[in-house]
């Protein structure tokens, strides 16, 4: 539920969720009384080649896999569509049910629940490092971990549990590529440096360095870093994201202690709230 004692009137937000992603969070804004805008720093697409899918369902099947980590809603969506498109639904399904299964956030664990799918696990923490620190509790020295996700994911989950003796299977169910819809990159470099946005919410480490990949043909990273530092308030959805920005020369001035965007945007709310 949205917090009520604070706003974001008058204030634009911009988010940069996928493209057909973000209606939620712009929801939220307009509630909280800002103006969201859009600018999405990444596309999802579907896999060109969904045969790996196929081996991991078959392995489920099985019985071969002891845990699946769930790390989007994405992954859940886009692993069933492929199971759907090998005509595997119903063994993915009752694969999965074998399975231990983790989710990790309340979003993400939902999808999962839609589909009939219990849910073991979701984190206290919504990180990897918040799943890696519960799964300790299941001894999976040996065990089989699938995680079923984005071909540009960040490897810090797959080391963090080989590091505790999982054998670890990545599965690409989709790929996150840069938005191929260029014009919005020039309109929002300018609405940027005229100080029309006065925030905006990055929810992974991928839509940070994409966003400047994005405008290198229009602003150097320096000097896209010094702008987003000088002209609007910088949120990360959670610490990884909040390093990625800082590598990049980005301070983040809102990192929410619950890893999620009504926390992040309830948070930013309450920043200024606190400032009049």
């Amino acid at each position: 539920m949205v917090r009520n004692q604070s706003s974001l009137k008058g204030k634009t937000v911009a988010i940069t969720r996928p493209c057909g992603q973000a209606d939620e969070e712009a929801d939220i804004i307009r509630k909280l009384g800002g103006k969201p805008y859009l600018v999405p720093t990444i596309e999802i697409k579907p896999l060109t080649d969904p045969s790996p899918v196929g081996k991991f369902i078959t392995e489920l099947e099985n019985g071969t896999v002891d845990f699946v980590v769930f790390m989007s809603v994405n992954g859940v969506k886009h692993l069933l569509a492929a199971a759907e498109t090998l005509k595997s639904s119903k063994q993915a399904l009752e694969g999965l049910r074998k399975t231990t299964t983790i989710a990790v956030g309340p979003r993400t664990a939902q999808e999962l629940k839609t589909h009939g799918v219990q849910v073991t696990l979701v984190p206290k923490v919504y990180t990897s490092e918040g799943i890696a620190d519960c799964m300790r509790q299941y001894k999976i020295l040996g065990k089989t971990v699938a995680i079923p996700r984005t071909s540009a994911a960040n490897p810090i989950l797959k080391e963090k549990l080989a590091e505790i003796g999982a054998k670890v299977q990545e599965i690409y169910v989709y790929n996150s590529d840069l938005p191929s819809d260029d014009r919005l990159n020039a309109t929002f470099l300018e609405d940027l440096k005229s100080g029309k946005i006065d925030a905006i919410v990055f929810g992974s480490g991928l839509c940070a360095k994409n966003l400047f990949e994005m405008c290198k043909n229009s602003a150097k990273p320096k000097g896209l870093a010094e702008l987003l530092n000088g002209k609007s308030m910088v949120v990360a959805i959670g610490p990884v994201t909040e390093a990625a920005l800082k590598q990049l020369g980005v301070e983040a001035k809102i990192t929410p202690e619950k890893h999620t965007f009504e926390d992040a945007l309830s948070a930013l709310a309450q920043y200024w709230q606190n400032q009049t």
